[in-house]
C-alpha cells in the first residue's frame, strides 16, 4: 500500500484530516506534520510514496521545498493545495509538482475536503475495502440526498469555495450553505473533509 505525509499549517485541520483517515480505513498510511522540520524528518525515517501540503505549511518557496523532499527520496509526488499564483504553479509543475489548486483564500474547510480527496484517489482500494465494512453505529444510515445536495457535496470534493460553488450552480452563496447545512445533518457530519469521506463510504459521490 502507498504512504502519505500530510502537512497542514493547523492542529484543526490536521486533527481533521487524521480522523478522516481513520475513518476511511487508512490511519496507518497516512501521517500528517505539524511543520517542515517534523514532515521531512518522518519522509527521512520512512519515505512517503506522496507528500500532501498547504501552501501555508511550505514557507516562502514551495518550489524550494519541493526540492527538499525529493532529496530525500525522488520517487516521491508532492501535491500543493490552497492558493497559488499562476507564476508559482508554472514553476511547480516545470519542477515535476503535481498542484491541487483550491479557490482564493482557502479556508480550512476547502483544504482538508481536498486532501480528504486525494486520500481517496490515492488509497481507492483501501477505502473501498472501508465502505465494504460494518458502520460502526449499524442502525444508522445516511439519508437520501437531493439531487442538488450532491453536486454541492461533488463541488466541495474538489476544494471550491462556497461562492464558487454558487457561480457554477447559479445559485447564492446563502443557498450554497443551506444545502450544505443538510448534507452535513444528513450524512450525520460536522464538516467538508467528513462529508467527502462518508460520501465515498456510501457511494454517494465517486
Amino acid at each position: 500500500m502507498e504512504t502519505m505525509i500530510v502537512g497542514l499549517a493547523t492542529e484543526e485541520a490536521r486533527g481533521r484530516i487524521a480522523a478522516c483517515a481513520d475513518h476511511m480505513g487508512v490511519s496507518r498510511s497516512v501521517a500528517t506534520a505539524a511543520d517542515v522540520p517534523e514532515l521531512l524528518e518522518i519522509h527521512r525515517r520512512s519515505p512517503a510514496d506522496l507528500v500532501v501540503v498547504d501552501l501555508a505549511f511550505t514557507g516562502s518557496d514551495p518550489v524550494v521545498f519541493a526540492g527538499a523532499v525529493r532529496a530525500r527520496s525522488p520517487f516521491t509526488e508532492v501535491v500543493l493545495t490552497g492558493p497559488i499564483s499562476p507564476f508559482t504553479a508554472s514553476r511547480a509543475m516545470a519542477s515535476g509538482t503535481r498542484a491541487l489548486v483550491c479557490g482564493p483564500g482557502a479556508e480550512t474547510d476547502q483544504l482538508t475536503a481536498s486532501v480528504a480527496r486525494s486520500i481517496i484517489l490515492t488509497f481507492p482500494g483501501a477505502v473501498r475495502a472501508a465502505a465494504a465494512m460494518p458502520r460502526r453505529h449499524p442502525g444508522s444510515r445516511p439519508d437520501r440526498l437531493t439531487p442538488r445536495e450532491v453536486q454541492v457535496l461533488r463541488a466541495m470534493s474538489d476544494g471550491k469555495s462556497n461562492a464558487q460553488i454558487a457561480t457554477e450552480l447559479f445559485l447564492s452563496v446563502d443557498t450554497v450553505k443551506c444545502h450544505a447545512k443538510r448534507l452535513f445533518r444528513k450524512l450525520g457530519v460536522h464538516d467538508r473533509a467528513h462529508a467527502v469521506a462518508e460520501a465515498f463510504r456510501s457511494r454517494l459521490i465517486c
